[in-house]
């Protein structure tokens, strides 16, 4: 069970310790958690605490948001690429990692697709913190929060197709897989794309609330309603996403 502890707690912690935002399912936090408890690794956690500043986080991290984790002695790191390959070097197996190259930087490649910067959760944000640009009653947290994730018009006015053309890529390669018999995103067994893909699509259709607990004034910023993006938002990827939660995610997902 997920306990969170004070920060101050974990800072001097001599094993593995995560930042994560308390209350709500980010994606890039509940990918990572699931990481950890799929290897089977003991961790601490503190809770970055949304709208909140969190500076002695900040200070510690060389972050504004979270995750952020750390190992031993090691500098922190919060980048999703970083946190999967020190769960991967921590403890190699299960591998989340094909050790085929090629299959390796197709995970790899999909991966960032889903989380890295400009791709399909990067544009999906960006379409979820919009109506708080709107709001004619001045600045509030929500659009604070979208500035620091470079919140501007004309990448809103992309993010709809954006978020689309990787939701479709995302199917195509889903369909050749089962098609091949690999009930899997790369490969024939589990890898960190089927991890992300699952903790992602809370930003598409939010879990129903038995199975992730988030206040209920967030489920419809967290729900797509743009046309194009539901038109992309093929029914196996809902599925795919079902199954691979009910089979390695904690349930309800602890926030």
């Amino acid at each position: 069970m997920l306990e969170y502890r004070s920060f101050d707690e974990i800072v001097n912690h001599p094993g593995l310790r995560i930042v994560l935002v308390q209350g709500m399912p980010s994606p890039w936090g509940q990918a990572a958690k699931t990481f950890f408890e799929i290897k089977g690794l003991d961790y601490v956690a503190a809770p970055w605490t949304v709208f909140e500043p969190n500076d002695p986080i900040r200070a510690w991290g060389a972050a504004d948001s979270a995750p952020i984790v750390a190992w031993r002695d090691e500098r922190p790191i919060h980048s999703w690429l970083d946190i999967l390959l020190l769960v991967e070097r921590i403890k190699p197996s299960p591998a989340l990692l094909p050790s085929d190259v090629m299959l390796r930087a197709q995970a790899i490649g999909l991966s960032n697709e889903i989380c890295g910067r400009g791709g399909l959760a990067w544009n999906r944000r960006l379409q979820m913190v919009q109506p708080a640009f709107a709001d004619e009653a001045g600045p509030n947290p929500v659009a604070t929060m979208g500035l620091k994730y470079g919140y501007a018009d004309e990448e809103v006015a992309h993010a709809g197709e954006r978020v689309a053309k990787s939701l479709r890529a995302l199917t195509t390669q889903l369909k050749a897989q089962y098609a091949a018999g690999n009930p899997y995103f790369v490969g024939d067994q589990l890898s960190a794309v089927d991890i992300y893909w699952t903790a992602f699509g809370n930003f598409f259709d939010p879990l129903p609330s038995p199975h992730c607990p988030m206040p209920d004034d967030f489920r419809p910023t967290f729900t797509a309603s743009d046309p194009v993006v539901l038109e992309a938002l093929d029914p196996i990827l809902l599925e795919h996403r079902d199954r691979i939660f009910k089979e390695h995610f904690r349930d309800p997902m602890e926030l």
